[in-house]
């Protein structure tokens, strides 16, 4: 079995007076693979090994923030940060880590919330809403199209609800759940915590076994840890 969380720390920083709990939440999981999302890459998740994706995410470099960080407690290879160069910059990191089912391959995204580079700023024209969602889903279609087929992982923020309260356009709800190649599915997809569903995502192979589901919450005395709640999944190998 192996214990993979998503959560978006809404910028979390070594320094920021919510991270402790943020880092002792993840600790109490444990998990063997984490992907962080609008994080710091200098945030201490427990002791193992980091990824990231590149600092330009379309708003300039701002220090050691990062769309996407993955983590595992084993050593990363085959790692790659572009993904495709159709993507939007910025929003993705894969590579491949050994767990307590072998070898995974794990993506972490961070796709495009609807209103990605919607003001005048870097680029000559500001994009439309969904515009940058839409490029993502398009682009990703065909990272996953080349990934391997078994043992394989993606999570992160898909800035989606999947199912009931989406607020997505239709076609763009269809195109994420097309996105996905045959056998693969959005474990995740039914989970919601304070009346709102999940946003943060984990979707599995059709060779991994999901055996659990569960929340970590945001909510601490009397305020938030950020404003998304996190997702963890038990997976195991399912049987040939």
């Amino acid at each position: 079995m192996v214990r993979v969380l998503t959560w978006n720390v809404e910028w979390a920083t070594p320094r920021s007076r919510r991270t402790p709990e943020i880092l002792r939440r993840i600790r109490a999981t444990p998990p063997e693979v984490v992907c962080l999302t609008e994080a710091h890459a200098g945030l201490a998740v427990p002791d193992g090994y980091a990824i990231c994706s590149r600092s330009d995410y379309g708003y300039g470099i701002k220090g050691g923030r990062r769309k996407v960080m993955l983590w595992s407690r084993e050593p990363w290879e085959r790692v790659d940060d572009v993904g495709a160069d159709t993507l939007p910059p910025g929003r993705f990191v894969s590579g491949v880590t050994r767990t307590s089912l072998g070898e995974v391959t794990v993506i972490g995204v961070c796709i495009p919330w609807f209103g990605s580079r919607t003001k005048a700023g870097r680029q000559a024209e500001p994009k439309l809403r969904w515009e940058d969602h839409q490029q993502f889903l398009a682009g990703f279609a065909g990272v996953l199209a080349r990934s391997p087929a078994q043992r394989l992982i993606v999570a992160g923020d898909f800035n989606q609800v999947v199912g009931p309260g989406s607020r997505a356009p239709r076609e763009l709800r269809d195109a994420l759940l097309n996105v996905f190649t045959p056998g693969m599915r959005i474990a995740t997809s039914d989970i919601a915590f304070g009346g709102r569903g999940a946003i943060d995502h984990i979707a599995v192979s059709q060779d991994l076994a999901v055996d659990s589901l569960c929340v970590v919450s945001n909510v601490h005395d009397g305020g938030r840890l950020s404003d998304h709640f996190g997702v963890v999944a038990e997976l195991s190998a399912r049987p040939q």
